[in-house]
């Protein structure tokens, strides 16, 4: 547990190959303040002063290649939403790939980064980070909507118990993942998606666009949609998602 640093993931990514780590499988890090703490496409996590956030990364290694781990950061969101809608309510969903919301609001971040070799072996150190009591100074300056715990349900909650609930269920999920892949858990994923079924747009990094209604997900985490030139698939890249205008 650190009170200060860069990033979690950092710390870990730096270490991942150190003769301290060859025996030790699963490695946790947590810290109260992230200074470098960031989301996918780099995007800088905002988590303010102590007791705002619960942010923390842990380094998992797998027997199987990076070539199967593509659904990981799916399955992560699920462990979020079992563990915040037992604290908290029904409204939690996931929004492909992976962000946590309560109702419309970003709730909750997911950063998977993996390294190894594509046939096995494998490590991910996923990074996760909660709102838990965001004060106004913070959320006006993240450019989409955001929520946090004591908005969401009225209550202060205790870090350390959300954080030991989070720790079991990643133990559990990652272990099974490992043996059956992401289709064993595709239909309780869909099932949490806020936007199933809906229309959306797919917002690219070259600020190209697609437009669709989500249709499904694909056993390697990739999302459907049904669009005016037939059914189609996108990977985990880098895409965002939004409701369309109209």
């Amino acid at each position: 547990m650190f009170n200060i640093i860069d990033s979690t993931n950092n710390y870990l990514l730096n270490r991942f190959d150190k003769s301290e780590y060859d025996n030790n499988p699963i490695v946790i890090a947590a810290a109260e303040i992230q200074l470098k703490g960031r989301g996918r496409e780099n995007r800088k996590w905002h988590g303010g002063t102590l007791g705002n956030t619960l942010t923390f990364s842990i380094l998992w290694r797998f027997r199987n290649g990076v070539s199967v781990l593509s659904g990981l950061s799916l399955v992560i969101g699920i462990v979020l939403v079992r563990v915040l809608r037992s604290f908290s309510d029904s409204n939690i969903y996931l929004k492909w790939p992976n962000d946590i919301l309560h109702e419309t609001s970003k709730l909750a971040g997911i950063l998977v980064e993996l390294r190894g070799r594509i046939d096995g072996p494998a490590l991910a150190v996923i990074g996760i980070g909660i709102n838990f009591r965001l004060p106004f100074s913070i959320k006006s300056h993240i450019q989409q909507k955001v929520t946090d715990l004591l908005q969401c349900t009225g209550k202060v909650h205790d870090r350390n118990e959300i954080f030991g609930a989070l720790l079991v269920q990643l133990y559990n999920v990652l272990t099974d993942f490992e043996k059956y892949g992401f289709s064993y858990f595709k239909d309780e994923w869909i099932s949490y998606h806020a936007y199933q079924g809906k229309n959306v747009t797919l917002l690219f990094p070259n600020k190209q666009s697609v437009v669709g209604v989500v249709d499904d997900v694909n056993d390697d985490g990739s999302i459907c949609l049904i669009t005016p030139n037939g059914k189609h698939s996108y990977s985990t890249g880098n895409i965002s998602m939004r409701l369309k205008d109209n």
